[in-house]
């Protein structure tokens, strides 16, 4: 049983997470192609920030792993071969904050090899990330946001 989806069996739960992340997935593929980036991110910060004031789960860490776990079996499911971390990461925060999770998204950069990459925080430790790419590649972030950051606006350049 799960203490997220009390008298629920397991594989229901896992389904519910599962049914969830994809939704999130479709809502920000048809978001990026309508609006793009930068008002995606608006909405999503929007978004996460009317459930930051919810009560914490009563088991973070359960809620936390079922998320990543939808997260990625949504990936393998639907989202571009689970190449993409921008589209994973933001559902990822997504979920977690409305869920009462204070997580922190982040997008940072790489000098050389030039690179950038966005993932997600909770608790000082980065989530969904494979643990070679986090000993390996550092990012310097450039927008965080969520808990323990402050907001970054992201403006549009160019014409």
């Amino acid at each position: 049983m799960s203490a997220e989806l009390p008298g629920r069996p397991d594989g229901a739960c896992r389904c519910f997470f599962l049914v969830r992340t994809l939704l999130v997935f479709i809502v920000l593929d048809i978001g990026f192609r309508l609006f793009g980036y930068p008002r995606m991110y608006g909405f999503v910060h929007r978004w996460s920030r009317r459930s930051a004031g919810a009560a914490p789960p009563a088991n973070p860490s359960g809620v936390v792993e079922r998320t990543l776990e939808g997260a990625r079996r949504a990936t393998r499911c639907y989202w571009r071969s689970g190449r993409d971390c921008l589209p994973r990461s933001l559902a990822v925060y997504l979920l977690l904050r409305r869920g009462g999770i204070p997580a922190t998204f982040h997008i940072g950069v790489r000098r050389y090899p030039f690179g950038a990459h966005a993932w997600v925080e909770w608790e000082g430790r980065r989530l969904d990330d494979a643990p070679a790419r986090q000993r390996r590649e550092s990012y310097m972030p450039i927008i965080s946001t969520g808990a323990g950051a402050l907001p970054t606006p992201v403006r549009r350049t160019g014409p």
